[in-house]
C-alpha cells in the first residue's frame, strides 16, 4: 500500500515531464521507503530501467550484479557472452544499448543504493560524470541516484567537485507524517493505539507495514521487538552497522544523547573527542541520517555555538529504554508477554516523554494544523546553557512578530485550568523580543474541557484528531 509522498513524486514528474534533462538525487535513512518512492513513480514510464547494488560487495560483484539487470531489461542476445571488466565498460553498453535509442518519450535510468555500487569510492562518480556530460544529458535522459548511506550522498555526490551544478533536483526523504502513517492502518486500529505505534517507530514506512491490524499494540510490539529472531531486535546493528565505519563512535555519541541534551563541547567533554571536525562530521551524519537532531533556541541565531543535540529515532529512543537493558531474557525466554513485563511500572510515563519528542519533531506539521506554517522562522524547545533537559516544550518565532508558546500534554483526559500557572512560570523563562506578542497554544489528546476553553487563555488547540485525521 503506497500513501503520501505527494510533493517528492510531484518533483519527479515535473522533472520528468520538462524538456530538459535531469540527474535526481534521493537519500535518506534505510527502510524510509526511497526505493518504494521511485517505483511508483515509475509506473506508466515506458522506458525505465532500474539497477540495484548489492551491500558489502567488491567493484567486481556489483559489476556482475549490474550485469544480470542488464540481461533482464536488455534484449540482446549478444549479451549473456559479455563479461565486462570495469565500470566503463558497463555505461558504454548502456549508452549503445539503451540510451541511444530512438524516442521522444523520457528514458529513466535508477541507480539504487549508489553508496555500495561505488564500493565507498570516488572512482565511479566520476565516471558518472563523464559519461553524463558527454553521453547522457542531452539525450532526453534523467538519471536517478539513490542511496541509504546519507553521508557518502551528501559528502561523494550532492557535494562532490565532479557532480557541481549538474544535480537539479534533490530529495532528502523523511519519515511519514503521522495523517500519511495513520492511512497505513486502513480505520481498524484506534486513534490512541496508532499514536502508541508512532512514538515507537516513528514515520517509517517499513516498520509500520509489519504491524499486524488483526493484533493488539502489546501483541504486535511482543512479536517485532520482544522474541527471539524478532524483526526489530537486531535492527540497532543494522541501522549503524550498514551507515557509519566507526560504529561504536557513533553509538558512543547516541547513547549519551539518550539521557539529555548536549552541546558539541560537553559531548567532545563526556567521550574524550575532540571537538573539531572530527566530531562535527559524526555529528553531522548522525543528523544526516535521522538519528539525532540538533536545536537552537528562538532567541539564538543559527549560527550560535548555543546548539545542543538529542536523540530523536523513535525507535532507538524506545531500543534503549526497554529492550537493550533485556537483550538476555529476550534471547532465552520463551514468555509471549515480555514487553509487559519490562514495561509495565514505567511505560505510562515514557509515553508522556516520548509525545513531548514527537510533537517537537514535527513542529512543522504542528504550524500547518495550527495555520501559521508560512509565518515560521525558527521551531525549537527552549532551554539555557547548563540545561540537561528543555525547559520549554516548544516555541515558535514567527515572521509577524508573534512568539507562539506551546504545551504538551499527554494525559488521558481534557485538560482543566490547572495547567495556566505552570504555562504562565514558563512563559517568564523567555526573553520576549521587544514589539512581540505571545500567544500560546496546547497539544493534547482530547484538548481542553469547557473551563480551559472559557477562560480563552490558549489561542490554539491541537488534539489527536488533528494529528491522525485528514481533513
Amino acid at each position: 500500500m503506497f500513501i503520501g509522498r505527494l510533493q517528492e513524486l510531484g518533483l519527479l514528474e515535473e522533472a520528468y515531464n520538462s524538456d530538459k534533462n535531469c540527474l535526481a538525487v534521493i537519500y535518506g535513512r534505510r527502510r524510509i521507503g526511497k526505493s518504494s518512492l521511485v517505483k511508483q513513480f515509475s509506473l506508466n514510464k515506458p522506458f525505465f530501467y532500474t539497477f540495484e547494488a548489492l551491500e558489502n560487495e567488491d567493484t567486481k560483484g556489483q559489476i556482475q550484479h549490474f550485469t544480470s539487470y542488464l540481461k533482464e531489461q536488455v534484449t540482446d542476445p549478444l549479451l549473456a557472452n559479455i563479461t565486462f571488466n570495469n565500470w566503463q565498460d558497463v555505461f558504454s553498453y548502456l549508452t549503445e544499448k539503451v540510451i541511444k535509442r530512438k524516442s521522444k518519450k523520457k528514458l529513466v535510468i535508477f541507480l539504487d543504493e549508489f553508496q555500495w555500487m561505488s564500493a565507498g569510492r570516488h572512482k565511479l562518480v566520476s565516471l558518472v560524470k563523464y559519461f553524463w556530460d558527454n553521453h547522457w544529458k542531452d539525450k532526453n535522459v534523467m538519471l536517478i541516484l539513490c542511496g541509504s548511506v546519507a553521508s557518502f550522498m551528501e559528502k561523494r555526490v550532492l557535494s562532490s567537485k565532479a557532480l557541481y551544478g549538474r544535480i537539479n533536483l534533490e530529495i532528502l526523504l523523511k519519515g511519514l507524517l503521522p495523517r500519511e502513517a495513520a492511512q497505513l492502518f486502513k480505520g481498524k486500529r484506534s486513534s490512541e493505539e496508532i499514536l502508541k505505534y508512532l512514538q515507537v517507530f516513528g514515520g517509517v514506512p517499513k516498520y509500520l507495514e509489519e504491524i499486524q491490524l488483526d493484533k493488539s499494540f502489546n501483541q504486535n510490539i511482543n512479536r517485532l521487538c520482544f522474541r527471539k529472531n524478532s524483526l526489530m531486535l537486531n535492527e540497532i546493528n543494522r541501522i549503524f552497522y550498514s551507515q557509519f565505519r566507526e560504529t561504536k563512535t557513533y553509538l558512543s555519541i547516541v547513547k549519551l544523547l539518550e539521557n539529555g541534551i548536549y552541546s558539541i563541547s560537553e559531548i567532545s567533554r563526556k567521550l574524550a573527542i575532540a571537538s573539531g571536525g572530527g566530531l562535527k562530521d559524526y555529528l553531522k551524519n548522525l543528523e544526516l541520517a535521522e538519528i539525532i537532531r540538533s536545536y537552537v533556541p528562538f532567541d539564538k541565531s543559527v549560527k550560535t555555538k548555543f546548539r545542543k543535540y538529542t536523540i530523536s529515532d523513535e525507535f532507538l529512543i524506545f531500543y534503549f529504554k526497554f529492550m537493550e537493558p533485556n537483550l538476555r531474557t529476550i534471547e532465552d525466554s520463551g514468555s509471549q508477554k515480555l514487553f509487559e513485563a519490562f514495561s509495565n511500572d514505567n511505560l505510562d510515563t515514557w509515553l508522556g516523554f516520548a509525545f513531548e519528542r514527537f510533537c517537537v519533531k514535527h513542529a512543522a506539521f504542528f504550524s500547518k494544523i495550527m495555520g501559521f506554517e508560512d509565518e515560521v522562522l525558527i521551531a525549537s524547545p527552549y532551554f539555557r546553557r547548563d540545561s540537561r533537559q528543555f525547559q520549554v516544550d516548544l516555541v515558535y518565532k514567527r515572521m509577524d512578530h508573534v512568539i507562539t508558546v506551546c504545551e504538551i500534554k499527554h494525559l488521558n483526559k481534557k485538560i482543566s485550568t490547572a495547567i495556566i500557572p505552570g504555562m504562565e512560570e514558563r512563559i517568564k523563562l523567555l526573553e520576549i523580543p521587544r514589539g512581540y506578542t505571545v500567544d500560546r497554544a496546547l497539544i493534547s489528546l482530547y484538548g481542553p474541557d469547557k473551563s480551559l476553553l472559557d477562560s480563552g487563555y490558549f489561542n490554539y488547540y491541537v488534539n489527536l484528531d488533528d494529528l491522525l485525521e485528514n481533513r
